[in-house]
């Protein structure tokens, strides 16, 4: 079921919407609906939370050998090293 909410745009926006509307053969519910899915989208993947579990035996070794992707730049093979880094030391703290 959708839910309902009032909006009382700006006259301006007001007007946008119904001429875009209009001009799509499209309601306005659908026009502003499709014009937030990308907003939404882009929130939603900001919020996102990432999980990792590392072998504890790689806690322990004070060095570790990050493999280069042989396409990888200077810049991506520095960040990936910086970002796995950054893993273990967070890891560490626990």
């Amino acid at each position: 079921m959708r839910n309902a909410f009032i909006m009382r745009p700006h006259p301006d926006v007001a007007e946008f919407v119904q001429a875009q509307a209009r001009v799509s053969n499209r309601s306005v519910t659908n026009l502003a609906e499709t014009m937030l899915l990308p907003e939404k989208a882009r929130f939603e993947e900001t919020q996102r939370e990432l999980s990792v579990q590392i072998a504890p035996e790689l806690l322990q070794e004070p060095v570790h050998h990050v493999i280069r992707d042989p396409q990888e730049s200077d810049e991506e093979y520095a960040a990936g090293v910086a970002v796995f880094e950054a893993v273990l030391a967070i890891a560490r703290r626990g």
